[in-house]
């Protein structure tokens, strides 16, 4: 990548352009199984209250008599937040790492989840759950999925897919015990509960310790040559070593090469040393939620293929508590890059991405009040049962997108379209075990939306693009799922029928998948313009 300073070298050390610094390669173990462990256990905690929150909403309906749409901008606004505030999550990041930024978000949210038990309208909800927790899980949500990333490179599918599951385990667990907690405590101490429920994330987030850094074995003096031992004392840059014998020994550019610790001046040393930030978001493949083995690019490539350049001018900055003007922009210019808006490929999938957060969390927002209209018993067993089923299809789709043999952006495009007819189709169920099918059915083919948007995004761009990519969808997800409960919301207010907001989802999510098809056929006609481009370009 050349945007925002960073570059990646294929050979394994900086570009030749500035003086660079190598962030660590994934370990692919020891540690990081207990950042998994956290940051599956995370996943529970705030998606567990994220798709949960229907039965607040049942609950907030009848204690406020307020609008079924003003009510679900709570929900709505929430997860815009958590979403849209990526890029800047991103920067705090870059700043702090990823156990500073997770434990303020952990307090930011657990605090404003137990204010909203103190509060006396909607308005006051919309604020302290849609924008203060919303802000607060958006600074735990990026962490939780990067940290983990970092970790592994090997074996990053099956540890990001333990991580993610920690969402389906959460959303199966928290409807009952959310109801339970109502029916003991009311909604205001349910609420007080929750929110100190989600202190637990500031030990969880602890564990997510930064990859340390490789150790490089020294050199000592009687190791080289005694042909070899002036130059390096004068210098340890080959180049260095080159001028002062008006030649370049090959002996010792080998060495330097070998050993890259001899490659860095006494300069870049002390500005890395004195670095402030991680700088964890400038690795190309920080997003990606497979297994780097199951890149052809990459298949055979030892660990360390992948080493990211920062500019020394980056490394400088330092602006107190608050990310530098300059670094924020880099971090913007990173995740909102927006010349990726003129590839057509890329806007048709945000253009898929914004359809399907339209109507992804509608059936989370409604299916309890919606069932509780039927006459359906125990309804929050409807939302655990797409937890449970979201869980087993994400296990599922990550493990076999992993496969050579599977081609990842059908997978993806089917299980939309099957996600989108089965939640049109539930308004033709009037009991429980109907609605039970439908919520297994849309549970596990939505679990493609969530795990596979990424490894699909790399197929598409490839790695390089996907920082840029996933900043840009995130802003679409974001803005989409604004839109959607409270457009449910206001049909029903109108038409005193669940029915128009399902089939509003239901046509979005299934359309959000069908016009995917429609990208091979995109791609032959860029390949057929490239091969006329190249045959003009042969014959002149």
């Amino acid at each position: 990548m050349s945007h925002g300073g960073v570059k990646s070298s294929r050979n394994g050390h900086a570009g030749a352009e500035s003086p660079t610094d190598s962030l660590p390669a994934p370990p692919d173990g020891g540690w990081g199984w207990v950042v998994v462990f956290a940051s599956f256990m995370i996943h529970i905690v705030t998606d567990g209250m994220t798709y949960s929150f229907g039965v607040f909403y049942s609950e907030f309906l009848t204690y406020f008599n307020e609008g079924k749409g003003k009510t679900a901008w709570i929900v709505s606004i929430m997860v815009g937040v958590t979403l849209s505030s990526g890029p800047l999550s991103s920067s705090f990041v870059n700043r702090w790492g990823c156990r500073t930024v997770t434990v303020a978000g952990a307090l930011l949210s657990s605090a404003c989840v137990v204010l909203s038990a103190f509060a006396n309208n909607v308005t006051t909800l919309i604020f302290t759950i849609g924008v203060g927790a919303g802000f607060g899980f958006g600074l735990i949500y990026l962490p939780a999925i990067v940290s983990v990333t970092v970790w592994f490179e090997r074996y990053r599918s099956l540890a990001t897919g333990i991580a993610v599951c920690g969402s389906g385990l959460g959303t199966f667990l928290f409807p009952p015990i959310t109801s339970a907690l109502i029916s003991n405590f009311g909604w205001r101490g349910a609420m007080a509960l929750i929110g100190a429920f989600i202190l637990n994330c500031v030990p969880l987030g602890i564990m997510f310790r930064p990859v340390p850094e490789r150790v490089q074995s020294p050199v000592t003096e009687p190791m080289l040559p005694k042909t070899q031992k002036s130059p390096l004392k004068r210098s340890q840059s080959s180049e260095h070593v080159a001028r002062a014998n008006g030649k370049v020994d090959e002996d010792v550019s080998r060495l330097t090469l070998s050993q890259p610790i001899l490659n860095d001046s006494q300069e870049q040393r002390s500005l890395a040393q004195s670095r402030q930030g991680s700088g964890i978001m400038q690795r190309p493949d920080v997003l990606y939620q497979g297994s780097m083995t199951s890149l052809a690019r990459y298949r055979g490539a030892s660990p360390e293929r992948i080493q990211i350049s920062v500019k020394t001018e980056e490394r400088k900055q330092n602006c107190g508590w608050l990310p530098c003007s300059e670094e924020f922009k880099a971090a913007l210019s990173e995740m909102l890059d927006i010349s990726l808006l003129v590839d057509p490929i890329f806007v048709l999938f945000c253009l898929s991405n914004f359809l399907t957060s339209i109507g992804f969390y509608i059936p989370y927002v409604y299916t309890v009040d919606m069932s509780k209209k039927l006459g359906v018993e125990n309804p929050e067993y409807l939302i655990s049962i797409i937890g449970a089923a979201n869980l087993v299809g994400r296990i599922v789709l990550g493990y076999i997108s992993d496969k050579p043999w599977v081609n990842r952006l059908l997978a993806y495009n089917v299980c939309l379209t099957i996600a989108g007819i089965s939640t049109a189709m539930a308004m033709a169920c009037w009991e429980f075990w109907g609605l039970a099918m439908y919520a297994a059915v849309f549970g596990f083919t939505i679990g493609a939306y969530v795990g596979l948007t990424s490894v699909v995004l790399v197929d598409l761009l490839g790695i390089e693009k996907l920082t840029n990519a996933f900043g840009l969808l995130l802003l679409f997800q974001g803005i989409a799922s604004l839109i959607g409960p409270p457009f449910a919301g206001w049909l029903y207010d109108t038409l005193q029928s669940y029915s128009p907001g399902f089939f509003v989802a239901g046509g979005t999510i299934s359309l959000s998948g069908v016009i995917l098809f429609l990208i091979p056929v995109l791609e032959k006609r860029n390949n057929r313009q490239r091969w006329m481009q190249d045959t003009v370009l042969e014959q002149i």
